[in-house]
């Protein structure tokens, strides 16, 4: 398969009002040993994207919450990454997790950028943090997707099986 890093995109100059670097997309080295390409997004530039809002309860809050961002599709599809593509997702702490291609769908799961409509920060499991409505059915409140509920999420990496 052809590699992931001759696509990524960097088309849109970063929202001068908030430059700081919140997801730093890596895609795959090329067979020719080429440095994999990278897209840096903003929270402008996540925020630019189609927002999806949802509220539901985690095993890791109180009550329910409204968590609202991206999904994880349209930030690929910002990135260039076609689907189909195996999505490493790497938290401030290294915690990392694999997202197969059928972990990922057009409405989710979300990366969320706000919860109940604010920001969050490092202390509350931001700024970003990969989630689904768990109480929405059984197939969201899986072990599987829980443990790919990723959040002060830093980085996604690609890669093509």
């Amino acid at each position: 398969m052809l590699a992931v890093a001759g696509s990524l995109r960097a088309d849109t100059a970063p929202d001068p009002s908030n430059t700081t670097v919140l997801l730093t997309i890596v895609g795959d080295a090329t067979t020719s040993g080429e440095t994999p390409a990278t897209l840096k997004l903003t929270r402008a530039d996540l925020e630019s994207l189609p927002q999806v809002t949802f509220t539901t309860s985690t095993l890791w809050t109180e009550g329910k919450l409204t968590f609202s961002g991206p999904t994880l599709r349209s930030v690929l599809d910002r990135a260039g990454v076609p689907a189909g593509t195996t999505i490493e997702a790497v938290a401030l702490n290294d915690y990392r997790v694999t997202f197969m291609p059928s972990d990922i769908d057009a409405a989710l799961p979300i990366i969320a950028t706000r919860i109940d409509g604010q920001p969050f920060d490092i202390r509350n499991r931001g700024p970003l943090w990969i989630v689904y409505p768990y109480d929405r059915g059984a197939e969201y409140a899986t072990r599987e997707k829980l443990a790919l509920s990723i959040w002060q999420l830093i980085s996604l990496r690609t890669s093509q099986d």
